[in-house]
């Protein structure tokens, strides 16, 4: 009997103590999950949301300039720019997701009537067509990524800013040799 109710009287005694302590212990700043992120800016939305909408349409001109490309480069290029901006596609979803920031689910109205414009164009046209399209595109996204990476506010958003501008300039790059020939 004597055993049963030492376990017990034990329990209650470590309780006490550590109750009675307690109140004298500073709590650890180290156990508690502290969110150290800004909050994503204005801009940091922004462009969130622009470059997700690009993301889209060229993953779209991409596997357009797969089937329709009349060159090597056309079609290369346009295989990049499918695999590139899916994957950055997916960085910048997830980031969205945990940072609270609504996307929008397709391409902007310019941009959806820029693919559909491209679907009617065939042959040299296409290649020419699809080349200036994407030049104009990634320059317009390099810029407003550059901006992003400058001016933006929470660290997530500007690292894949970062990681971005690398990529669109390589982008960039590659299209300007393709139309070069």
């Amino acid at each position: 009997m004597r055993t049963s109710l030492t376990l017990p009287l034990s329990v209650a005694a470590l309780a006490a103590v550590l109750g009675g302590c307690a109140a004298d212990v500073a709590p650890n700043p180290a156990a508690v999950a502290v969110r150290t992120d800004t909050q994503p800016s204005a801009q940091d939305r922004e462009w969130m949301k622009t470059i997700h909408q690009g993301n889209l349409s060229e993953v779209q001109a991409g596997r357009l300039a797969m089937g329709k490309g009349t060159t090597k480069q056309v079609k290369s290029v346009g295989k990049m720019l499918v695999e590139d901006h899916t994957k950055l596609g997916t960085k910048v979803t997830q980031a969205a997701a945990q940072l609270g920031i609504e996307l929008p689910t397709s391409p902007s109205k310019a941009q959806r009537a820029e693919v559909a414009r491209l679907q009617e164009v065939t042959g040299e046209d296409f290649d020419q067509d699809f080349l200036s399209g994407m030049i104009k595109a990634h320059k317009e996204a390099l810029a407003a990524t550059k901006t992003e990476v400058s001016k933006g506010a929470n660290p997530t958003v500007k690292a894949l800013a970062g990681t971005a501008q690398q990529s669109l300039q390589q982008h960039l790059n590659a299209l300007k040799k393709a139309q070069a020939g």
